[in-house]
């Protein structure tokens, strides 16, 4: 059984499992491609562009810290968000469906590069005192997950 995840990255982990979520059912293709639609427009306009930002605004600068962005896996996180990006641009304003199973795809690999590398990395890096104060920058994630762990906090105070 793995390390479990520092209490500051849990909730990012948690919207992780959401985005495992949407990426399996977006790579089958077992619904019709208007609910596909809808439960990436809900994964993405309720916390999975807000993620990746948080990632690159508060999660990277707090590990740059005290250690070095010049990584093959960092730059292929931020690279996988652009294509994220522009792929979930053309699935939800342009209408192009046929992007889903694309899009499923590399949504999964990117989670399990930041579970499996990313994280870890972090967690390696920073001090104590560094992971816990950016908890508060991530709580929000957990309203916006149908995932969230009941008798959390579903609002920011």
């Amino acid at each position: 059984m793995g390390k479990r995840r520092h209490e500051a990255l849990q909730p990012l982990s948690r919207h992780h499992h959401y985005a495992l979520v949407v990426a399996m059912h977006l790579t089958r293709q077992e619904q019709p491609i208007e609910l596909l639609l809808r439960e990436l427009r809900q994964f993405w306009e309720h916390g999975g562009q807000a993620h990746f930002r948080e990632e690159e605004e508060v999660l990277l600068p707090a590990y740059a810290k005290y250690g070095s962005l010049d990584r093959g896996d960092i730059a292929q996180m931020l690279l996988d968000h652009v294509k994220i990006r522009s792929l979930v641009s053309r699935a939800l304003e342009d209408g192009d469906a046929s992007v889903l199973v694309e899009l499923g795809t590399i949504l999964r690999a990117h989670v399990h590069l930041e579970e499996q590398v990313i994280f870890p990395l972090i967690e390696e890096t920073l001090q104590e005192p560094d992971l816990t104060r950016l908890a508060p920058f991530f709580e929000e994630h957990r309203a916006s997950s149908p995932y969230a762990r009941q008798g959390e906090p579903q609002e920011r105070a």
